[in-house]
């Protein structure tokens, strides 16, 4: 069949181009999707950490009450020390100074702590908030840029569906159920070109009977994969 083989791979061709715009469209959404789905989990992050810190403020706060209270607690023995009237009592008084101020020192480093953990995280949630409004600027982009893409995409998928239809028609009658059922199933992957004996799909070479009924511009399927064979133009 003279011309045969072109006529196949200008099909071929035609839908391996429907299968790419088809890509291209599906694509799209769900890269849209993706960065979507990034700015939430940064917002997340966000949350937890607005949470984090909401709590280290206030165990901050705790531990400053708990200070002053021990600062006037001891300021009180301060006053009793200086009034003492015994050597004893001196003393007593003296011990339990010595130890509130030992834990006054660990309150005050709990309390410096606290004020760098939460200046450290106010950074970070600052942080995680510009990059927050980089995304979303990049995915407002984005989706700015594919909703226009999209139009002329979707002009060439209409124009590849009728350019198929047509070339089509090099399909022989009693194939066409077949190769409906192939190019449903697979699209542009429901065919494949045989080049020197062997399948482009699956890469088994053919019997040199079968390839002879290729290359007479016969249609077969492949006993391997199961794909519509159509000779090579180039063979």
């Amino acid at each position: 069949m003279p011309g045969a083989g072109a006529g196949y791979s200008h099909l071929h061709q035609l839908l391996i181009r429907l299968k790419e715009v088809r890509d291209k469209l599906t694509r799209g959404p769900r890269q849209i999707q993706v960065r979507r789905r990034k700015i939430e989990e940064a917002q997340a992050v966000v949350v937890q950490k607005e949470a984090e810190l909401k709590e280290i403020r206030a165990a901050s706060d705790r531990k400053n009450l708990e200070l002053r209270s021990k600062e006037v607690h001891l300021e009180g023995l301060q006053t009793k020390l200086n009034q003492a009237t015994s050597n004893k009592e001196f003393d007593i008084i003296r011990g339990q100074m010595q130890a509130d101020n030992a834990a006054k020192a660990v309150l005050e480093d709990e309390v410096l702590e606290s004020l760098d953990r939460a200046d450290a995280l106010q950074a970070e949630i600052v942080g995680c908030n510009a990059l927050i409004g980089e995304m979303e600027d990049d995915a407002r982009s984005f989706a700015n840029d594919f909703e226009k893409l999209a139009v002329t995409l979707h002009e060439q998928e209409r124009q590849l569906q009728a350019a198929i239809s047509d070339a089509e028609g090099v399909i022989p009658g009693p194939m066409k159920e077949q190769y409906r059922r192939l190019v449903d199933a697979y699209g542009a992957d429901g065919m494949a070109s045989v080049e020197k004996g062997v399948c482009n799909h699956c890469f088994v070479n053919l019997t040199p009977q079968l390839e002879v009924v290729v290359q007479s511009g016969k249609l077969i399927v492949c006993h391997s994969c199961g794909r519509l064979l159509y000779p090579s133009s180039e063979t």
